[in-house]
């Protein structure tokens, strides 16, 4: 009833057991659950322990937990197990303010991981080139080595044959001038 005097727009799909739960969740795209901390036959933690085993490695839709008298230790329980957000039934008032506002945060948080992912392969890619340009700079580097090794070895040698030459020359006019 207070869903439908908001101004989301939703449809609304109740199920009554914890195998109608799972079922829905496996054939229905699900934008958010609401789920009564304590449902005739099984309870919001039931509800949260089935999807998470479904979504284990993906993401689950948000899941706000209502009730008329949880106390603080048990939300406290059910947020760190990961449970988005919860109400008491008193204040149902304000329930499209937390769905919308649990949406958002999943929104977010999904946006964050995906750029956080993007970030991760735009920093695997930099090291990739890094590595490759420094691995250019070291061919780089061989290369004008064995340039120069080669260059220098090819001047000595033309050096070490005109010194002979010059020698043999020397041998000569010493020979002719005795």
């Amino acid at each position: 009833f207070i869903l439908r005097k908001s101004d989301l727009k939703c449809e609304i799909h109740r199920v009554e057991t914890l195998p109608d739960f799972i079922d829905q969740l496996q054939n229905t795209q699900v934008d958010v659950i609401l789920a009564d901390y304590r449902l005739p036959g099984f309870t919001a933690i039931d509800a949260w322990n089935a999807l998470s085993a479904l979504k284990a490695d993906g993401d689950p839709p948000p899941f706000i937990l209502l009730s008329g008298a949880i106390g603080e230790p048990a939300a406290v329980d059910a947020v760190k197990r990961g449970i988005s957000d919860y109400l008491l039934k008193d204040n149902m008032a304000r329930l499209s303010h937390v769905i919308q506002r649990a949406i958002e945060v999943h929104h977010n948080r999904r946006e964050k991981d995906r750029a956080n992912a993007k970030l991760a392969e735009s920093r695997q890619r930099l090291a990739e080139l890094a590595e490759h340009l420094q691995t250019s700079i070291e061919q780089e580097r061989a290369d004008i080595a064995r340039e120069i090794h080669d260059d220098i070895g090819g001047s000595l040698a033309a050096v070490k044959f005109d010194l002979a030459l010059l020698a043999r020359r020397a041998d000569d006019s010493d020979n002719r001038n005795a």
